[in-house]
């Protein structure tokens, strides 16, 4: 990617990156830890081409592991896997000039 300067690193993240919860301390500084890792990346390699961005899922991702967890809850309660698939395509194709670092995607109904 740098000797073309071009391409995308795109991390998956979490709204546990930016503030922790009861019983996810594991979790909430590993989600910081990747963060800080891709804004470190993206003030590394930004500069030489490469868009470094995060997506923070701010939901239950709709995958049947979750859906039987929470089977009482209706479909707008999950974020859809493709969805988040487009905000990182969208991401790929940003222009030099307006590149994002961090992009939120949560239900509409999220309480945020």
């Amino acid at each position: 990617m740098i000797s073309s300067a071009s391409g995308s690193i795109i991390f998956i993240g979490a709204t546990a990156s930016r503030r922790g919860a009861a019983r996810a301390a594991a979790f909430a500084s590993a989600k910081a830890g990747q963060r800080v890792l891709a804004e470190s990346l993206a003030r590394a390699y930004g500069p030489l081409g490469v868009h470094v961005s995060v997506i923070v899922i701010d939901g239950i991702v709709d995958e049947p592991l979750m859906r039987a967890r929470f089977s009482d809850k209706p479909d707008s309660f999950f974020v859809k896997p493709d969805d988040i698939s487009d905000i990182a395509m969208m991401l790929t194709r940003q222009r030099r000039s307006a590149w994002s670092f961090e992009l939120e995607a949560r239900p509409f109904g999220e309480a945020w």
